[in-house]
């Protein structure tokens, strides 16, 4: 069960809401395995996703609440400059270290630019810079408190321009 939905991009669009998985091998004649592959949300809109957690109270996840509209691996290869260059604040070490993988296999992991180049081209989310305590949660490896709440919020990440799967 994955969270795909059709509204996040053409391809996505493409996929089928239920399917047998990839590593699917029911009619296989050495190991038989029954995989199937649900997208339970495929066909909501990102407004659905939002009323449903407010509905249940679900806290919406950590990075969602400094500002990052999609999630995904940390510096996944769809960010967007603003969502780098929070990144490059946040976690600079890792940032660097990324930086520096670029310069020595002389290739980028955005086709057309630099990590470097593109995080200066943008800003770091405000919803970020205004709470460190939570961009210090985000990069925890602590296990989360309670997934419910009674003061449910619409996080700043909400309806972003992120870009990328989540």
């Amino acid at each position: 069960m994955t969270s795909e939905r059709a509204e996040e991009s053409p391809a996505r669009a493409r996929y089928a809401a239920f399917e047998p998985h990839r590593t699917e091998t029911r009619n296989g004649t050495r190991r038989r395995r029954h995989v199937d592959h649900w997208r339970p949300v495929h066909q909501w809109s990102e407004a659905e996703v939002w009323a449903i957690l407010r509905r249940w109270h679900v806290t919406p996840a950590t990075p969602y609440k400094i500002g990052f509209s999609r999630l995904s691996c940390a510096f996944c290869i769809f960010l967007s400059a603003d969502a780098l260059a929070t990144l490059q604040w946040i976690d600079a070490t890792r940032f660097i270290r990324l930086v520096d993988y670029e310069e020595r296999f002389g290739c980028t992991i955005k086709r057309d630019r630099s990590l470097l180049s593109l995080a200066g081209q943008g800003r770091v989310l405000e919803a970020a810079r205004s709470q460190p305590a939570l961009v210090a949660a985000a990069l925890s490896d602590r296990p989360i408190g309670s997934v419910l709440t009674e003061d449910w919020i619409l996080p700043a990440g909400a309806f972003g321009t992120g870009g990328g799967p989540i």
